[in-house]
């Protein structure tokens, strides 16, 4: 039996998750801005109640990311302490995945779907993927990506289309007519476990310092600066 605790912290929602075997426990509030206040004492009540030690732990899951920059550093700096003081190998999950799983956990999505979650990332842009469900298992269909609502293509597929999450809000400029909209639906740290807990359980598990957090408007912002430099270059306008 592995024990293992799980956080979310990459929207306004603040999550945490312990897996006990078949025995799962967690925390979910709306936390904006007080993410760093609220979620030490998540986790310290949440094993305290169970009887278990950080050290007596198997492993720490979390997601990287993509979501809030300040969420995002908060989990991440939390999960390294706690990595740190137990000696605990990691596992990172999407975030928009996590948020798919969410959606037919809490919504009780039983048939075939394409799933569309997705975040508001300001902007004008929404983090986004896509996800196909068949009931059990989901399958991924496109990669976490970053960009205007606009720009969102699916692979073709006649399933019903699930939407979730707040970039929604942006639905009079997306090109889709959803059978289900969640829009206020956020990602919860059970379902961090749901991603987590069969790739633990087959061994796939890293270090600490193997993991980064999931930026992808840095990655964005560093591509866009890579081709202005290298236009720069072929017409003589660099320095």
């Amino acid at each position: 039996m592995k024990k293992v605790l799980a956080i979310d912290t990459t929207t306004q929602a603040c999550s945490v998750a312990l897996s006990l075997g078949e025995d799962v426990s967690g925390r979910f509030q709306l936390a904006s801005r007080e993410h760093t206040r609220l979620l030490l004492p998540m986790v310290n009540d949440l094993l305290s109640e169970a009887g278990v030690k950080l050290t007596e732990l198997d492993a720490l899951a979390f997601t990287r990311g993509p979501g809030s920059f300040t969420g995002i550093r908060i989990g991440f700096s939390v999960i390294q302490g706690l990595a740190l003081g137990g000696d605990l190998p990691v596992l990172p999950v999407s975030s928009l995945e996590t948020l798919a799983h969410t959606a037919c956990r809490k919504l009780l999505i039983k048939d075939n779907y394409r799933l569309l979650p997705m975040f508001d990332a300001r902007m004008d842009e929404v983090y986004w993927s896509a996800f196909e469900w068949n009931g059990a298992e989901l399958t991924r269909l496109m990669p976490d990506s970053l960009s205007s609502p606009e720009t969102i293509i699916l692979p073709y597929s006649e399933l019903p289309l699930a939407v979730m999450g707040d970039g929604w809000h942006y639905a009079e400029r997306i090109d889709f007519d959803p059978t289900i909209e969640a829009s206020a639906l956020l990602p919860d740290a059970r379902d961090v476990l749901t991603i987590a807990m069969p790739k633990i359980e087959n061994g796939v598990l890293m270090a600490i310092d193997e993991v980064q957090p999931l930026y992808l408007r840095d990655k964005v912002s560093w591509q866009k600066r890579k081709r202005l430099r290298e236009n720069n270059s072929i017409s003589g306008t660099g320095t």
